[in-house]
């Protein structure tokens, strides 16, 4: 049997469960549990029973004797997932052999024959089934392979429906046999199941009769509605529109369910094809988180269903033992705390070398020194009791804001208490000196504590902190003590008490651990280096215990056709060769796709050139075209002008030959009065 494993990449395991301090403060807030985000693939018999997949071997299919040869049970797992889930695992390149189980079978009696009792072997492997992931271009080509098949489907849907219609009987008085062909006559004869075999003459005369019985029924059913007829068809209408409205939602649902199964996901997976026939037509395939397998019920006490929860609890168990020694490691290479005895010898020297140094800077006067000095010793003592009342309640408020308020924790403030009352010492002393100068000193430091606040952290050490978040259930932010002396005793190290409390002493503090201190810095101090631990320091104890004799195994298995034990997992050399032959494949394939991708490169880049040369002769064509436009409009405008001056000029003529007229006519005038009075004279 194998269980398959389904988690994201370990980026983003990093950012979904550790809630990292340079992610945002969205992703942080909807961090969830490893064992949540770790899913495996597993059969389904019936409702909620759980099993693995796998089954029996078969002598004639796997090849024999399973116990020397252990492809023989790689095979079976190989042939079984196939049949099963249509998987192909023959790609996995490492077989974990993680748990093997034994069962006991007495003697019974199966199909009228005698089976003795028996031990059945049920072997548990963990193969490496990202490796049958498929690359980019199969991806690509199977997505379209889905996407015709989902085409030819809904083709093939329509047909039928055209095809449905098509069968349908026409009404009897949109028909007139007499003048529809031979065809039409034998698909109406059809319709209406009656024998469409016959001459023309006998198929008119069959139809004409079934028509006139249709328009016999249809006139009866006319005589037969009551004064309600209007009342029924409007209930018939809203019957049919709520018939209608759900058979249009019915064949969207149907829609949206084949498209969910033939378009696949733009990001490569592996697709699960479950054997519906398989274990009695009750089988189904279920992916389900490693939180959900360790939650299991009394109920599920079935063989295939306690396979699947000891699978789960030995996973659970080896990244708890995986987890337990990172912070092992974390924690042997912290430099030890100093002792308090050392702590308190250094403070009394330092008071030593205050006192003499004030002594040396005494004033000469002595009774106003005696005097100033009283005063000065009873301030120090006024101040030194309200330093330490602020520091008791500097510390009160430090713990309510651990326990309460985690998620505002910052560890670049959180220093242990023997440090802080190293440093307020120092403060004091330095206050003791001058109460202007301490008061400054004061506002630096709280200024220096806002710039702390405003400093960006950043997760340097993600492993350690994805350690400590495995056993943070809670998510709030610490363990308590006993909880890692539970972890540490469970590594199998074999550590004594005092060495645990001697490594829980560098980094405990009010009996609790507050990990983010040992994997959080300031991106300042990113680039920090750790030191490296020696090898016997991560044994514990176990080089001072008496090592068990291990028997040399036989060489039997290394002659194995294409097996290979190394770091505890049997690798398929075989499979490791195809895949390299696949990936070189691969290889050329992306070279094809780069080479054509540089041609593409080079047409978008000449595109854009012949682009912006066309855009600017459009804007040359268009600076044509305004100065053309302003042009005629200014034509149009002389044009006017010289119509008015034309039409003004022919007036002035007029107005000029009407006056010379005159002028004429009053000559003449004036030569006939004169012709006359000379004739008179």
């Amino acid at each position: 049997q194998v269980m398959l494993m389904a988690s994201p990449s370990m980026e983003d395991l990093y950012h979904k469960s550790c809630a990292l301090a340079e992610d945002p403060q969205e992703l942080r807030d909807g961090f969830q549990h490893p064992a949540r985000l770790v899913k495996f693939l597993v059969g389904m018999k019936g409702k909620d029973e759980a099993m693995a997949i796998g089954g029996h071997w078969s002598p004639s299919l796997d090849g024999p004797d399973p116990e020397k040869d252990p492809s023989v049970l790689i095979k079976t797992a190989i042939r079984c997932c196939k049949a099963l889930t249509g998987i192909d695992l023959s790609v996995c390149t490492q077989w974990y052999r993680f748990a093997e189980i034994r069962y006991h079978r007495p003697e019974e009696t199966h199909k009228g024959r005698t089976v003795p009792a028996h031990v059945e072997t049920v072997v548990l492997f963990f193969p490496d089934v990202w490796h049958c992931l498929p690359t980019r271009s199969e991806w690509e080509t199977l997505s379209r392979g889905y996407k015709q098949q989902l085409v030819e489907k809904l083709q093939e849907e329509k047909d039928d429906g055209e095809a449905k219609e098509i069968s349908t009987p026409t009404h009897w008085s949109k028909l007139d046999p007499k003048t529809m062909k031979v065809n039409d006559l034998r698909k109406e004869l059809e319709s209406r199941t009656l024998s469409s075999k016959g001459l023309k003459s006998q198929l008119i005369a069959r139809l004409t009769k079934q028509l006139k019985v249709e328009e016999q029924k249809e006139e009866q059913k006319e005589l037969e509605k009551s004064e309600k007829e209007e009342e029924e068809e409007e209930d018939r209408k809203s019957e049919d529109d709520k018939e209608e409205e759900e058979r249009k939602r019915q064949e969207e649902m149907e829609r949206q369910r084949r498209e969910r199964r033939y378009i696949l996901p733009d990001e490569p997976a592996i697709i699960v094809h479950p054997n519906w026939a398989a274990k009695s037509g009750k089988f189904d395939c279920s992916i389900m988180s490693l939180s959900v397998l360790l939650d299991y019920r009394l109920e599920d006490n079935k063989e295939h269903s306690f396979e699947v929860s000891l699978f789960a609890e030995l996973f659970n168990e080896m990244l708890q033992r995986d987890f337990g020694v990172r912070i092992y490691k974390a924690l042997i290479s912290l430099p030890e705390r100093e002792d308090k005895k050392d702590k308190k010898s250094k403070k009394d020297e330092r008071k030593e070398k205050k006192e003499e140094k004030d002594d040396e800077m005494d004033d000469p006067k002595p009774k106003r020194r005696k005097s100033g000095d009283d005063k000065e010793k009873k301030e120090d003592r006024d101040e030194k009791k309200r330093e330490d009342k602020r520091k008791d309640d500097s510390k009160d408020e430090d713990e309510t804001e651990d326990d309460n308020n985690q998620e505002e924790y910052d560890p670049m403030e959180a220093e242990d208490a023997e440090d802080e009352d190293e440093d307020r010492d120092e403060e004091e002393m330095n206050k003791r000196e001058d109460r202007r100068e301490g008061n400054r000193h004061c506002k630096e430091r709280s200024s220096k504590d806002k710039e702390k606040d405003k400093t960006q952290m950043v997760t340097l050490n993600r492993d350690l902190l994805m350690a400590f978040v495995y056993f943070d259930q809670s998510h709030c932010g610490y363990l308590l003590e006993k909880d890692m002396e539970e972890i540490l005793y469970t590594l199998g190290l074999h550590l004594s008490r005092a060495q645990v409390k001697k490594l829980l002493n560098k980094v405990v503090l009010r009996e609790s651990c507050f990990y983010r201190r040992l994997t959080d810095t300031s991106k300042d101090e990113e680039n920090q280096e750790e030191s490296e631990e020696l090898q016997e320091d991560m044994l514990g104890n176990r080089l001072l215990l008496p090592s068990p004799t291990i028997k040399q195994e036989s060489k039997a298995i290394e002659e194995n056709v294409g097996l290979i034990v190394y770091n505890g997992a049997m690798v398929d050399v075989g499979s490791l060769l195809q895949k390299l032959e696949k990936s070189e494949r691969v290889r050329a394939e992306i070279e094809q796709k780069l080479q054509l991708l540089e041609e593409k490169t080079e047409l978008e880049n000449s595109n854009k050139s012949l682009s912006t040369e066309l855009k600017e002769v459009k804007k040359d064509l268009g600076q044509l075209q305004e100065n053309l436009k302003i042009s005629n409009d200014k034509n149009l405008q002389f044009e006017g002008q010289l119509n008015k001056t034309i039409k003004n000029l022919a007036t002035v003529m007029d107005e000029i030959q009407s006056v010379l007229k005159q002028d004429i006519v009053k000559n003449e005038d004036k030569d006939q009065k004169s012709k006359e009075n000379g004739a008179n004279v």
